[in-house]
């Protein structure tokens, strides 16, 4: 019977001992296995953080790309648009005074025709005398017509033109620009050729881009201009500046 008991207890103590032994093991293979989840579960976190910031920082650069680009963009039809005006300014100006100078020549050979015709027939009557009186007003008024229109053209604001046709003018002039004329009372040209110049300062352009515009005037004389315009564009840099500046000389 104690035998019995003996066994009993034995058996009894090797199975707890078997028992504890198998949850021991069963334990630690959970833990590995919970272990293992977790890498995994890290690792995955990791890699989704990772492409999340590069989808960040890739879009963060297409972003300032795209931003300096519109800038650039922006900037450079700014530049150009102020390129057409300066250009378009400069051209208005160069045709408005040109178109000025020679109405101006082509109406005073018609005074100094009238003028010549009156003298060469003799001032002998009252009439012939105050024809010849008012022809000369009249030719004056339009002369300083003529200068008016130079000085205060609405086309050349802000350019370099007037300055240049009244430096050069056609015809001889004395103190403030009143008209040296012959014992006719005939206007005199200063010389059977003269240049003028039309040069818009280049604000906020390309000096590339930045230009003057001669004009060569010919006139065979005072009474018969047969005036004769040629016009020519030069760039403002290297020797052709000179040419430029020599309308100002």
């Amino acid at each position: 019977m104690i035998l019995v008991y003996i066994i009993s207890f034995s058996v009894l103590i090797t199975s707890g001992i078997f028992m504890t032994d198998v949850l021991f093991t069963a334990d630690k293979k959970l833990e590995e296995v919970q272990q293992r989840f977790i890498q995994k579960t890290r690792s995955f976190h990791e890699k989704q953080n990772d492409q999340r910031g590069s989808i960040t920082l890739m879009g963060a650069s297409l972003t300032l790309i795209f931003s300096f680009l519109f800038m650039y963009l922006a900037l450079k039809m700014k530049v150009e648009l102020k390129e057409a005006h300066y250009r378009k300014d400069t051209y208005l100006c160069f045709q408005s005074l040109n178109v000025e100078t020679q109405s101006y020549i082509d109406s005073m050979a018609k005074f100094n025709w009238a003028l010549r015709s009156l003298y060469i027939a003799g001032l002998i009557t009252p009439k012939a005398k105050a024809a010849f009186k008012a022809i000369k007003v009249a030719r004056d008024v339009n002369h300083f017509l003529y200068l008016k229109n130079l000085l205060k053209n609405k086309y050349c604001k802000g350019i370099n033109g007037p300055l240049s046709y009244l430096k050069n003018f056609p015809f001889k002039t004395i103190q403030a620009f009143f008209l040296q004329t012959n014992p006719d009372a005939t206007t005199i040209l200063r010389s059977p050729k003269w240049k003028t110049v039309v040069y818009k300062k280049p604000q906020g352009i390309r000096e590339e881009k930045a230009f003057c515009l001669l004009t060569e005037f010919e006139a065979e004389g005072p009474l018969n201009p047969n005036l004769k315009i040629k016009t020519f564009e030069y760039a403002i840099k290297g020797f052709s500046k000179l040419k430029c500046l020599s309308g100002f000389l």
